[in-house]
């Protein structure tokens, strides 16, 4: 089979080779609690265009977590047919599924095995049945961005009428939150530049602020002295990278959250939420995921997705893409979908780094067919 390897000496830290394809005839191929799954289609996300830690590093260690990294498999978006279960399993050899293909906090104790290959094994906890109105395509979309916007979301209390503003709302993450928030009932105000703006009202958003166009942070005084302010802020481009410094969103919205985030007595008391930051921050995060220990300032937080417990948010991701017409329903937007090739995942990683991306980058293994 044919699959990627992360690779620190090839161009753009990865290439393509070829191994040998799984056996499943073989009783002990697969781990406890894991599927394997012949994919048709995958995601491309920043978190592996960036080594899969190298979002939580400084900059200039960037090689070192491409060496770090060097020889495991990327990716973890897919979607794509069940080819062999463990005993005792909910899902059959034949069900089309999509989900995660591996957990990253694993990284340190084996190899990951993800999704850029023509075979991937994937944690049953990890995937769901795919939404039928969606293609393989549309459906490798999803799972990364769509479950990092759910569980931010539940566990913050999101509920139908609460004001929501998302902060780069045409990228992979803000188009999918966009569509969840507003799909729940919520008012979603969104922040992306004019070119993207109808796109992001079609996704849901009741208003777009155009951040080329004059003073960001005047218009979202202007929105919350008019409207009131926001139950949650997701920022969606806040990170430790040098030209997120520049925009400070976080800084400046911060600086006057008494009109821009709800307070007292039923608010939720961390609800600027960012999925990005500094390293130390990602430390308190870590704390947070798998202690339950919260030592972030009022008001904020940085969102870690638990990929062990997806499931439930990839089953309301297929519910709400499953929604019968005429009533709206949750459509990922492709920036493109090229065949699988090295070609096309190294332009994909350049694509990515170069951060003006617009919904997801998906590759093709195998082409759905149109009807």
């Amino acid at each position: 089979m044919r699959a990627c390897i992360f690779d620190a000496k090839a161009p753009s830290g990865v290439s393509l080779g070829s191994y040998p394809t799984p056996d499943v005839s073989n009783p002990f191929l697969l781990s406890p609690g894991n599927v394997l799954v012949k994919v048709h289609a995958f995601g491309v996300n920043p978190v592996d265009a960036k080594y899969v830690i190298g979002d939580k590093f400084p900059e200039t260690w960037m090689d070192w977590c491409a060496r770090r990294v060097t020889g495991h498999t990327p990716g973890f978006d897919f979607s794509g047919t069940i080819v062999k279960v463990p005993k005792s399993c909910s899902f059959r050899v034949g069900d089309e599924v999509f989900g995660l293909a591996c957990d990253p906090s694993k990284l340190m104790v084996k190899t990951l095995k993800g999704s850029f290959a023509e075979y991937t094994p994937a944690p049953i906890n990890q995937i769901a049945l795919k939404p039928k109105n969606l293609t393989h395509a549309q459906a490798a979309a999803l799972p990364l961005v769509g479950t990092t916007a759910c569980q931010a979301f539940k566990e913050h209390g999101l509920k139908a009428g609460h004001r929501v503003l998302i902060i780069g709302a045409s990228g992979g993450v803000g188009h999918i939150a966009v569509q969840v928030a507003s799909l729940q009932g919520a008012h979603v105000v969104a922040v992306c530049s004019g070119s993207n703006s109808e796109h992001v009202l079609q996704c849901g958003a009741k208003f777009v602020l155009d951040y080329r166009d004059g003073d960001i942070f005047e218009k979202i005084s202007e929105e919350c002295n008019a409207h009131g302010a926001f139950d949650i802020i997701l920022d969606c481009v806040n990170s430790a990278d040098s030209r997120d410094k520049e925009a400070s969103y976080r800084s400046r919205i911060m600086a006057m959250k008494e009109i821009t985030l709800t307070r007292g007595k039923g608010s939720d008391s961390h609800n600027y939420i960012v999925l990005g930051g500094l390293t130390k921050e990602w430390l308190q995060a870590g704390l947070l995921r798998f202690t339950g220990l919260n030592c972030f300032a009022r008001s904020f937080e940085l969102f870690w997705i638990k990929m062990p417990k997806a499931r439930p948010a990839l089953e309301l991701l297929a519910e709400l893409a499953d929604r019968a017409a005429p009533g709206p329903s949750l459509v990922p937007k492709l920036n493109s979908a090229d065949d699988f090739s090295e070609e096309a995942v190294r332009a994909a990683f350049e694509s990515l780094r170069g951060r003006r991306t617009a919904g997801k980058i998906v590759l093709s293994i195998i082409k759905d067919i149109e009807n």
